[in-house]
């Protein structure tokens, strides 16, 4: 037995707005899926973190699907022509890219490339947080490394 792919097909805010689309195309027997649906219901603040409400259908009935949600007016034809904009953003990320390149922080201890850089309030900001009443702020630049678990400092040229 074959089992087919859910493919997604539209998202939607809140729980709510899926159910007349999805009572539409499970009547033209169509199979739908709704993910996220109870987590939106719960917490209707993460919708937009989770990506929404999403309604899935069938591969095999994607197309049936598309031409009901055009009938009904929930997709546009436009909606279905590839975006202009992909090779403006496409080349931002790439500018982004190469101007990272230049800046690595290499791991001492292990030679790592995977190293982030962190902020720790060090002794002064304690000193002046117990003296006075505003702290001041000075941070250590510190660096964690993924591969060796290790906090180093890098020395300045």
């Amino acid at each position: 037995m074959k089992t087919e792919k859910f493919i997604t097909v539209l998202t939607f805010t809140f729980a709510y707005e899926v159910a007349i689309i999805r009572g539409r195309l499970e009547s033209e027997g169509i199979t739908c899926f709704v993910q996220d649906e109870l987590t939106v219901q719960v917490l209707p603040f993460y919708s937009n973190a989770i990506g929404g409400v999403k309604l899935q259908v069938k591969d095999s009935d994607l197309s049936q699907a598309i031409e009901i949600l055009k009938e009904t007016g929930y997709i546009k034809e436009e909606d279905l022509q590839p975006s202009k904009e992909s090779p403006r953003l496409n080349k931002h990320a790439d500018n982004q890219q190469t101007a990272m390149k230049g800046i690595k922080t290499i791991c001492p201890i292990c030679g790592s490339e995977e190293v982030v850089k962190s902020k720790k309030a060090g002794w002064f900001f304690l000193l002046t947080s117990l003296l006075f009443t505003f702290p001041t702020p000075f941070f250590q630049k510190t660096y964690y490394c993924f591969n060796c678990k290790q906090e180093f400092r890098r020395k300045r040229q």
